[in-house]
């Protein structure tokens, strides 16, 4: 806890671009979305942004929480005046692709592997979608 704490005391800091979070009736946050330039070599981030990451507590999960932050996300996105919204999920990963994919996003064929320190590889794939 006090780890990510630390971690979104500075990433709210820095305000590199937004953080949108979902609550539940009571106004605990049940899942937030990080949307920020590309972090991307092959793209322009003063035109591409990204989903850097996107989180619903399970217990939240297909409750409309996901959809209202990524919408809200593509519509800030829009207003920032980004052309593409990309995000990253792990290959093996088929909710979170189907979910992605019934959001609007498709793949675009890009692919990247991540060597974890203790030896085994996080495959990941590219999602895309024009906003």
């Amino acid at each position: 806890m006090e780890r990510r704490t630390a971690f979104f005391q500075e990433r709210l800091a820095v305000h590199r671009g937004e953080v949108f979070v979902a609550e539940d009736g009571s106004g605990s946050i049940v899942g937030y979305c990080d949307l920020i330039p590309s972090r991307d070599k092959d793209a322009n981030s003063n035109e591409v942004a990204e989903i850097a990451a996107i989180y619903v507590l399970p217990e939240h999960w297909r409750k409309g929480a996901g959809s209202a932050l990524c919408l809200n996300a593509l519509a800030e996105a829009r207003r920032r005046g980004y052309k593409v919204v990309t995000l990253w999920v792990l290959a093996s990963n088929d909710a979170a692709k189907g979910f992605y994919k019934a959001m609007g996003f498709g793949l675009d064929g890009t692919t990247k592997t991540e060597k974890m320190s203790d030896g085994h590889e996080l495959k990941e794939v590219r999602l895309r979608m024009t906003v």
